[in-house]
């Protein structure tokens, strides 16, 4: 059996970065997204996105294929357990936990025994998001004990994926706090809206152009007339401007 990873194709995996900022944008479900992430990942166990670190004031995690008993029991104990947690500060950005501690040693620990393995978990596969002030976003798919462990191939394709899990993440906040304030009136048109979302979701001119059925060209000059209004120098700074203000969320 091929590799899941094999037979995904660019617009498979184009796909599911847009439904990650559909999501963000409240157009689309989380569940959905994670679900959509395991079967091209071949997770065949728990899927787990944290949208905030460690320690968590409140737990804001979107979860499927996990025993809801244990989520309380994770938050108050057992992500403290989580024997990779020590390395934290040197760990890359993509990883799979027998890549860092011998299956003999992790499958001893308290995190393991009491609870990943009851919940049928075996093998871990992590996308994280650190800093100096510890985990921040990160997302972790597991495998039972009867699937082979995960390879190279899963591994570079979250470590393209997890960076836009993290943007859209990010935009999430950032529209909730702007609809907090109670956003003003977008002086942005709805096409000048369309394609700066775009530029937000980490797409290239000609990628938006596919996605609205415009040329690049066109996409351009929506990008450069929102900037004006925006008075941004850049796009980056564009889409900063848009999401203070609540303007993306259309």
């Amino acid at each position: 059996m091929p590799e899941p990873h094999a037979a995904i194709g660019g617009r498979e995996l184009t796909g599911l970065i847009s439904q990650t900022y559909d999501a963000a944008l409240g157009e689309d479900d989380w569940a959905s997204v994670l679900g959509r992430l395991a079967r091209l990942l071949g997770s065949d166990s728990a899927v787990t996105l944290h949208p905030t670190g460690t320690p968590m004031p409140a737990d804001k995690a979107i979860r499927i294929q996990s025993d809801p008993g244990y989520v309380p029991l994770y938050n108050t104990h057992y992500h403290q357990t989580w024997p990779i947690l020590p390395m934290l500060p040197q760990l890359p950005a993509v990883f799979v936990d027998r890549m860092l501690i011998p299956d003999p040693a992790f499958v001893r620990t308290e995190f393991y025994t009491d609870y990943a393995r009851p919940q049928g978990r075996h093998s871990g596969l992590y996308w994280i998001d650190a800093d100096r002030r510890g985990l921040g976003i990160h997302l972790s798919l597991w495998r039972s004990r009867y699937r082979p462990d995960w390879g190279d191939g899963e591994i570079r394709l979250l470590r393209h994926l997890g960076p836009h899990l993290g943007r859209a993440l990010k935009i999430q906040d950032r529209l909730a706090a702007a609809r907090a304030r109670g956003a003003p009136p977008s002086p942005l048109t709805p096409r000048e809206r369309d394609c700066l979302a775009w530029v937000a979701r980490g797409a290239s001119s000609k990628q938006a152009a596919r996605h609205l059925a415009l040329s690049a060209y066109t996409v351009d000059e929506y990008v450069a007339s929102a900037m004006r209004k925006l008075q941004a120098t850049s796009r980056s700074e564009a889409v900063a401007n848009a999401l203070s203000l609540g303007l993306l969320d259309s």
